[in-house]
């Protein structure tokens, strides 16, 4: 008979049972009767250590890259809320992006740990949080069910008529309907980026209009039509041409959310008279009085365009010539720098900033004259001006010349000896081994009597008569 000596595994029956059930222990998924305990979002600081919360993801931003002598890199960031309808910021870096950006999806409810909380930049982020989290590879986020406790959105809306109250920069958010939605277009920046935008016009029951300018992937996919109302969230507010807004990077467009305001809007707009006029704020300042007109002449008279930064004014004139050869030229697809025909290859154009062979799509560079009672300017109108000034694009414009050899001729006349609102840039540039100043167009419309009485009736009431 042997005998157990402690330390020496049991034989037989009993310890083949006792091995499976140790077995069938180890096999066993290890799970915890006790509830998991999440923080508040408040709560969160750089001081918390080891946290874990349970949010919804408002909104997510496209990935973005960087390439810098000292580092490179890519991220995307969104925008958190927990129960307590507090809100954060978090960035996912690196290879943090290639595991969780197809994962996470907007209005989805997720668990998030392992991150670092640091001071919030309020360069990105316009939140009312101090704090702001940072996620990468070793983080965990966890899709979890949603149990509706937690807001699908938090939105501080605000009347479109009071938008001249707010300074700029400012992020609001919209309850609105959608007048016109314009063409997905491209503008290079300074950096040399390409850019996507398209230009949308909304409005609300205070009967005033505004146009928002949205970007890049959002601009591309827009698909909501005409008379849809939104919610417009994280628009900043601009000068440009009057009053207008920019979809900010962690602003979103929020088609009919369940909230009342909705429902109001949309009210408004199916009873509304189609007959009435709308205030417009992004051309209530352009030309219409509320912002000073200045002669031709203050571009010499004043050295305008001599400084550092470019000098901007509005104007009345008449366009008195327009050159009529060469009004478009071809441009790369990818940078809109003016690119040769390939020999030997028709259709197939050579760009030297980009070092590679591309198509070509027709862009306006109209050079025009104009004048005012003070004298005359040489000014210039690119793309996006020159297509509202002629009414379609280049392309278009050189198919009908092909037709119909006077048909840019009798464009021009018609355009000719009219008088217009014209927004002008003014900046000395160098040009081969000149410099000159070039006065480019920045917004032109013909002028609209009515607004110019009211103009002209503004301007009177300063003298006091």
């Amino acid at each position: 008979m042997t005998s157990w000596q402690p330390g020496q595994k049991p034989q037989g029956w009993w310890g083949q049972q006792q091995q499976q059930q140790q077995q069938q222990q180890q096999q066993a998924p290890q799970t915890s009767t006790a509830p998991v305990s999440f923080q508040p979002i408040s709560s969160i600081s750089p001081f918390s250590g080891r946290w874990t919360i349970k949010a919804r993801v408002i909104d997510k931003t496209p990935v973005k890259t960087w390439n810098k002598p000292t580092s490179q890199g890519k991220l995307f960031a969104m925008t958190l809320v927990d129960d307590q309808k507090e809100s954060i910021r978090a960035t996912v870096f690196q290879e943090g992006v290639d595991k969780y950006y197809d994962m996470i999806q907007p209005e989805q409810v997720y668990i998030f740990s392992k991150g670092t909380v640091k001071n919030a930049n309020k360069q990105f982020s316009s939140l009312p949080n101090d704090y702001e989290i940072s996620l990468d590879a070793n983080s965990e986020i966890i899709p979890v069910q949603d149990d509706h406790t937690i807001v699908r959105q938090k939105f501080n809306l605000m009347p479109i008529a009071s938008l001249p109250n707010v300074a700029k920069n400012v992020t609001v958010d919209l309850c609105c309907v959608v007048l016109t939605v314009g063409d997905c277009t491209s503008i290079a920046t300074k950096a040399g980026e390409h850019l996507k935008r398209r230009v949308v016009t909304v409005a609300d029951q205070t009967e005033t209009t505004v146009e928002v300018t949205v970007w890049q992937d959002v601009a591309e996919s827009w698909n909501v039509p005409v008379g849809t109302v939104v919610v417009v969230k994280g628009v900043r507010v601009g000068d440009f041409q009057g009053l207008s807004l920019s979809l900010s990077q962690q602003g979103s467009i929020v088609v009919e959310p369940d909230i009342p305001q909705v429902l109001l809007v949309r009210q408004w707009f199916s009873m509304r008279d189609e007959q009435a006029q709308l205030s417009s704020l992004t051309q209530k300042n352009v030309g219409s009085g509320n912002q000073e007109r200045k002669p031709l002449s203050v571009i010499k008279t004043d050295s305008l365009g001599m400084g550092e930064k470019p000098d901007f004014f509005t104007t009345r004139a008449t366009l008195t010539q327009i050159k009529q050869d060469q009004m478009w030229y071809p441009a790369c697809t990818q940078c809109n720098r003016k690119v040769t025909p390939v020999s030997d290859s028709p259709g197939l154009f050579r760009c030297e900033k980009c070092g590679a062979n591309c198509s070509a799509s027709f862009r306006y560079i109209i050079s025009l004259t104009a004048n005012d009672h003070s004298g005359s300017q040489y000014v210039t109108a690119f793309q996006e001006v020159g297509q509202s000034l002629i009414g379609k694009d280049a392309k278009t414009l050189s198919q009908l010349q092909e037709q119909d050899p006077t048909y840019i001729q009798n464009l021009c006349k018609s355009l000719c000896f009219r008088p217009y609102v014209v927004r002008l840039r003014v900046k000395e540039e160098q040009a081969n081994d000149d410099r000159r100043v070039k006065s480019v167009i920045q917004y032109i419309r013909p002028v609209d009597f009515v607004i110019e009485s009211r103009h002209l009736l503004n301007e009177i009431s300063r003298y006091n008569v």
